[in-house]
C-alpha cells in the first residue's frame, strides 16, 4: 500500500508541476486553455473555472496534459482569440520550455528544503574489506583508504563517488581515483569499472569489490565496547573471522549474539588489533538481543543557513542534471544496454522504498525524478517538449512556419519512438519482476 501511495504522490507532484509550467506560460501569452489534466483515462474529478478551463484528475496517474485551443486539433478554432498555433514562435518555444523549467524549479526548491532543514550528511568514502580477486583488489585498494578525488574532481563521501561512477559508465578507460592512505600520504588507484557496467542490477560497490568501511563512532561509558577497548575511529574488519561489509551487517551480528564471546579484528590507524567483546543482553517487547554501546562513525555533516542552502541546492541540482544527462547519452549511444531502462514498476518500488526510509529520502527521490522528467522532455524528439522547441527555433530562423505535412509526419515518428521506449521500459520491469 505504501508503495502504491508513494508512486501516485510522486507522479502527481512532478507531472502537476510540469503541466503547471505550460499552463502559466499559456495564460501569460493569452492562450485559451481548455483542459488541465493530471492523469489519463476516465475523469474522476473535474471542475471548470471562470476562464473556461476544465481542471481534471483522471484515473491513470501516469502523466498529464494541458490542452490549449489549437487549430491543429479543432479546425473551427481558426482565427479565434487565444488560439495557440497562431502565436509567435518565440512564445510557443517559451511555453514548451516552461514545463521542464518548472520541473527544475521544483527540484531546486526540494534540495533547498533538504539543505536548510537537514543539512548535507553522509558517510565518508572510507574503504572497508576489499573483496578477494575483485577489480578493486587488482587496483590496489586497501582497508582504510579514503577516496578524495576521481580524476580532477575532488569529492566527499560515497554519494559523490557513486555519481562519478555513473558518469563513467560504459567508458573503456579505467577510473583514476586518488586516496588518502591509512598510514598517511596519497596514492592513485586505477579502477576498472566494466564489471558494474556489464551488470547494473548489482550494487556498484559490490560489483567492483569495494565495501564501505564500518567505522566506530561514539563509545558509551562503561559499555561492553569500552570495556573491550573499542575507541572512536576504529575500523571493523572482521567479526569471528568473517569480513564485515556494512554497518547493518555489523549491527545485526551484534544483536544476534547476546552474551556470546565475539572476536573483532580492527584497523586502528595503520595497526591491526584483535579484541574480544561480549554484547550485553537486553530484552524489549519480549525480544532478547545484544548491544555493545557504539554509534556509527565516519559521518560528515554540513549545516546551511537560508542563503547558503541556495548555493548548496544549486550545486546538487547541477550534479544530478549531469548524472541524468550522461545516463541518457550512454543509453542513446549504446554504451549502456536498453535493458537498464526502467518503467512505472521500477519507479513505484523505488518510491515505496524511499518513503519507508523517511521524508528526506522520499524528497530526494522526488527531486531526482523531477530532474529526470525535465531532462527527458528537453530531448529534441517530436512529441516531447524538446522536439517542439527545436521546430520553433527553426521557424524563428526561417521566418516562416514549417510545412504542416512535415510536422504531422514528425509527430507520428516521435509518437512511435516514445511509445516504443515506454513499452520497452514496461517490458524490462516485468522481466525483472518475474525472472
Amino acid at each position: 500500500m505504501l508503495t502504491l501511495l508513494a508512486f501516485v504522490v510522486t507522479i502527481v507532484i512532478i507531472v502537476a508541476f510540469h503541466e503547471w509550467g505550460h499552463f502559466l506560460a499559456m495564460r501569460a501569452f493569452g492562450v485559451r486553455v481548455l483542459t488541465f489534466s493530471v492523469g489519463f483515462g476516465p475523469k474522476i474529478l473535474r471542475f471548470t473555472d471562470q476562464k473556461g478551463t476544465e481542471w481534471v484528475i483522471s484515473a491513470i496517474p501516469l502523466g498529464g496534459y494541458v490542452k490549449p485551443l489549437d487549430v491543429r486539433e479543432d479546425e473551427t478554432a481558426q482565427g479565434a482569440p487565444g488560439e495557440f498555433s497562431s502565436k509567435p514562435a518565440w512564445q510557443r518555444v517559451i511555453t514548451y520550455a516552461a514545463g521542464p523549467v518548472f520541473n527544475f524549479i521544483l527540484a531546486i526548491f526540494i534540495y533547498w528544503v533538504l539543505m536548510f532543514g537537514y543539512g548535507q550528511r553522509g558517510l565518508e568514502a572510507v574503504v572497508g574489506p576489499v573483496t578477494p580477486d575483485s577489480v578493486a583488489e587488482q587496483a590496489g585498494f586497501l582497508p582504510g583508504d579514503r577516496i578524495v578525488a576521481v580524476g580532477d574532481t575532488e569529492l566527499e563521501g560515497w554519494r559523490a563517488f557513486y555519481n562519478e561512477l555513473i558518469l563513467h559508465l560504459g567508458e573503456p578507460d579505467t577510473l583514476s581515483i586518488t586516496v588518502q592512505q591509512a598510514g598517511g600520504g596519497s596514492a592513485i588507484r586505477e579502477l576498472d569499472t566494466s564489471p558494474w557496467s556489464a551488470d547494473l542490477d548489482m550494487p556498484p560497490l559490490e560489483a567492483l569489490g569495494l565495501n564501505q568501511a564500518v567505522v566506530i563512532g561514539d563509545v558509551q561509558a562503561d559499555s561492553p565496547a569500552q570495556q573491550a577497548g573499542l575507541t572512536g575511529g576504529d575500523q571493523v574488519l572482521t567479526l569471528n573471522g568473517e569480513p564485515v561489509f556494512s554497518w547493518n551487517q555489523w549491527q545485526e551480528s551484534i544483536m544476534a549474539a547476546p552474551g556470546e564471546l565475539l572476536t573483532v579484528e580492527l584497523l586502528r590507524g595503520t595497526r591491526k588489533e584483535t579484541l574480544q567483546i561480549v554484547p550485553a543482553t537486553l530484552t524489549e517487547n519480549g525480544e532478547t538481543f545484544g548491544r555493545i554501546g557504539v554509534g556509527l562513525g565516519g559521518v560528515y555533516q554540513q549545516e546551511f543557513g537560508v542563503f547558503s542552502a541556495v548555493g548548496a541546492a544549486g550545486g546538487r541540482f547541477v550534479e544530478q542534471v549531469q548524472v541524468v544527462g550522461a545516463s541518457l547519452v550512454k543509453l542513446i549511444t549504446g554504451k549502456l544496454s536498453l535493458d537498464n531502462l526502467g518503467g512505472p514498476i521500477t519507479i513505484a518500488q523505488v518510491a515505496g522504498e524511499s518513503a519507508s526510509m523517511g521524508l528526506a529520502s522520499f524528497l530526494a527521490l522526488l527531486a531526482y525524478l523531477s530532474i529526470t522528467l525535465g531532462v527527458i522532455n528537453l530531448l529534441p524528439v517530436p512529441m516531447l517538449d524538446g522536439g517542439w522547441i527545436f521546430f520553433g527555433i527553426i521557424e524563428m530562423i526561417r521566418g516562416r512556419s514549417l510545412p504542416e505535412r512535415f510536422l504531422m509526419a514528425a509527430q507520428g515518428a516521435g509518437l512511435t519512438l516514445v511509445v516504443s521506449f515506454m513499452l520497452l521500459a514496461i517490458y524490462n520491469d516485468l522481466v525483472k519482476q518475474f525472472s
